[in-house]
């Protein structure tokens, strides 16, 4: 049943639904690129290009599955792109949070991808790969964040997956609130119409609109 609800709420469209998820990829490997342009640590460094080189792969493989195929995404994840507005920069967030915030999202998208692959089916082979490898981004950022633990900064780790645990939490509130927002609106606005406005619509019909003859006749004019 639940495969069955997910595949008519997301993927009545999916040429649009694997064209946003190749754009999600091709965007992350852009801030991961980037990331490694700054670290100084010669395995992160390895590590963050291995992991956005798969991100490039990953938006390939959605991409080609859209008729026809595209390739919109993919130059966001050139090495010398700037990083745009809505990306993620690791030298404003520091390297243990940018870990942080990758190793939840890394979790996040094992289980949208296994949600989806369950719900497509056959249709959903695609996926196969990428849970694989999103699996093994989990454990590298983990492993990535318990050598900051080792470090002595395990305080400063877990206090950034708190915050980044709130702040989604927050986000999804607000973009519940949002929605909630507009729907509220409408049944308000509707509301009104019905009881107040349609009334007098119907009173407003009684007489005809535009200008009326008066009710004396004519004036007779002597020129």
């Amino acid at each position: 049943m639940v495969p069955g609800v997910i595949k008519r709420l997301f993927w009545q469209r999916q040429d649009e639904r694997l064209q946003q998820f190749a754009e999600t990829e091709a965007f992350g490997a852009r801030d991961l690129a980037h990331a490694a342009l700054q670290v100084k640590d010669p395995w992160l460094r390895r590590q963050l290009v291995l992991h956005a080189q798969d991100e490039v792969r990953h938006a390939t493989i959605l991409e080609e599955g859209t008729s026809p195929p595209t390739r919109v995404g993919l130059g966001a994840s050139v090495l010398g792109d700037t990083v745009a507005e809505s990306g993620i920069d690791l030298e404003q967030m520091g390297e243990v949070r940018f870990l942080a915030f990758v190793h939840l999202a890394e979790k996040r998208a094992v289980e949208e991808f296994a949600m989806h692959r369950l719900a497509l089916g056959e249709d959903g082979a695609r996926f196969d790969s990428i849970l694989a490898d999103e699996k093994r981004h989990v454990a590298w950022t983990g492993h990535a964040l318990e050598r900051f633990r080792k470090d002595g900064r395990g305080a400063e780790v877990d206090a950034a997956l708190r915050a980044l645990r709130r702040q989604r939490w927050m986000n999804i509130w607000l973009a519940f609130a949002r929605r909630l927002s507009v729907y509220s609106s409408a049944l308000i606005l509707s509301l009104i119409y019905l009881l107040l406005v349609a009334p007098f619509s119907l009173l407003a019909g009684r007489w005809k609109a535009g200008w009326q003859p008066g009710a004396r006749g004519p004036i007779e004019r002597p020129f």
